[in-house]
């Protein structure tokens, strides 16, 4: 049984590790494409250096495509994410984003953290061994002796995440524009996950729901 290393320690929302495609699934909820003046990007971790550099990353990643965004490390403290908010601290925290200019939210959350076991089949190899055939010349051929490798189990830690995009000025019943839901298995690189993540967030939001 082979075991990958999972990262101790304090569970941020971003300590993810490699894969192939982190995006899974996805809804475009509004498929009407909006110019926003300026993006406001959460990302609810509980850990301060995950939370800024997920958030910087993203609003670096959509200024590529002439996106204006923010993080809202300087307008939400990291503490509150320990709360859960209220309807009157919701509506108070909007009307504080729209005063600052922004009319988009981009928000990534942690929906779900468990272990897995994944059984990867076992491989087949051929070794060829010299064998003498007299009869026909004195030279060698090859007979193969093929080995095979039992199955094994491979145990880690696999993170679901959620994204999402609204556009905060409409309508309460009509503000949720994308969301999409991204899995991750073993933490490994914080800088490498966060950067793939973006990309992949950022890229899938610009064909979707954000002209630039």
């Amino acid at each position: 049984m082979k075991s990958k290393i999972t990262m101790l320690g304090v569970v941020s929302l971003f300590l993810f590790g490699c894969a192939s495609t982190y995006l899974k699934e996805s809804s475009v909820v509004d498929a009407t494409k909006k110019s926003y003046e300026n993006i406001l990007v959460i990302a609810r971790a509980k850990d301060k250096i995950s939370r800024i550099t997920f958030e910087n990353q993203v609003v670096d990643d959509l200024a590529i495509y002439g996106v204006n965004a923010s993080a809202s490390s300087s307008i939400i403290p990291t503490e509150s994410f320990s709360n859960e908010l209220s309807e009157s601290e919701i509506s108070e925290l909007k009307k504080t984003i729209i005063e600052k200019g922004y009319d988009g939210i981009i928000i990534t959350n942690l929906v779900n953290q468990r272990e897995y076991q994944d059984v990867q089949s076992g491989n087949s190899s051929t070794a060829f061994y010299p064998t003498r055939y007299g009869r026909f010349g004195r030279y060698y051929g090859y007979y193969p002796v093929t080995y095979w490798e039992g199955d094994s189990v491979v145990t880690g830690v696999e993170y679901t995440l959620e994204s999402c995009l609204y556009n905060i000025v409409a309508d309460k019943d009509k503000n949720l524009q994308w969301v999409g839901r991204f899995k991750v298995k073993d933490p490994s690189s914080l800088i490498n996950t966060i950067t793939k993540y973006s990309k992949e967030l950022t890229s899938a939001l610009i064909e979707n729901n954000i002209s630039n």
